[in-house]
């Protein structure tokens, strides 16, 4: 893997991002509480047609948090778009799971005339309360989100008990396959617990669920070719899936068998294929 490196946001914080492989460029989002890792296994598959980019998105993972910065869709959208037009990149495909997906209609909305294609796996769109989507994995899910929506000191609180155990189980209620969430990787997810602000992150990112929520508003008058691709087992209702369809303009969806919400972990020879399809 080449090494990381860091790009500058104008709230004075940094996302980290790596580079590999040659070809035309691909942009590659992750999920809410992930990092660049996350994509790890789809890389042997797809550099060798595209230049690939990875991101910590701001504030997760490795890249560097600001307490007074508020993490809406909107931060997001625009920090990974003035990464994009940093990086001059053109021609470019988008693959974004979660609320990566999402990012990836909100920034081709943006900048069309940059992105030629995107890739919307398990969009998080659907939320009208605090990690409503997250809660229905299990109830370790349910339990240690709920206490952590709740206001001021409790929040904290119960944010402040996120370790190896709570995450692992968590993560396992996103998954078909529960052998894809591997002890490893849950260990380095838990390195983002000792970053300075980490708990207002996690809590602000939920906090701002409105502002992922498909209303009417979130996909109008995307220009940018679109696919949609849901796991059998995503937490995503089928309602949710169908509207979700219709904002993006189109008129079916792919399904993945035996994939739930983390697929780029857990189905990454079949996601890299439709990507490459």
């Amino acid at each position: 893997m080449n090494k990381t490196k860091k790009f500058e946001l104008d709230d004075g914080t940094y996302i980290r991002y790596r580079e590999e492989g040659s070809g035309e460029p691909l942009l590659l989002l992750h999920t809410i509480r992930n990092r660049i890792e996350y994509s790890d296994k789809l890389l042997p598959y797809l550099t060798k047609r595209f230049k690939v980019y990875v991101v910590d998105l701001p504030g997760h993972g490795d890249s560097s948090i600001n307490k007074k910065t508020n993490y809406d869709q909107n931060f997001m959208t625009q920090s990974i778009v003035s990464f994009i037009e940093h990086l001059n990149l053109k021609n470019l495909t988008i693959a974004g799971e979660s609320i990566g997906a999402v990012l990836s209609a909100t920034i081709a909305k943006k900048i069309p005339n940059r992105v030629k294609k995107i890739f919307c796996f398990n969009p998080y769109d659907y939320d009208k309360l605090f990690a409503q989507g997250v809660m229905r994995g299990n109830f370790m899910a349910f339990f240690l989100l709920f206490h952590v929506s709740l206001p001021f000191g409790l929040g904290v609180f119960f944010a402040a008990l996120e370790s190896f155990p709570t995450l692992w189980i968590i993560f396992r209620g996103g998954v078909h396959k529960k052998s894809a969430v591997t002890s490893e990787y849950i260990k380095l997810l838990c390195t983002s617990t000792k970053k300075t602000g980490f708990i207002y992150h996690e809590r602000n990112v939920f906090q701002n669920h409105k502002s992922w929520l498909n209303d009417g508003s979130l996909y109008k008058d995307i220009k940018t070719t679109v696919n949609l691709i849901y796991g059998e087992s995503d937490w995503s209702k089928q309602d949710e899936k169908l509207n979700t369809m219709k904002a993006l303009g189109l008129s079916s969806f792919h399904t993945m068998n035996e994939t739930g919400h983390f697929s780029f972990l857990e189905s990454p020879k079949e996601v890299s294929e439709i990507i490459l399809s």
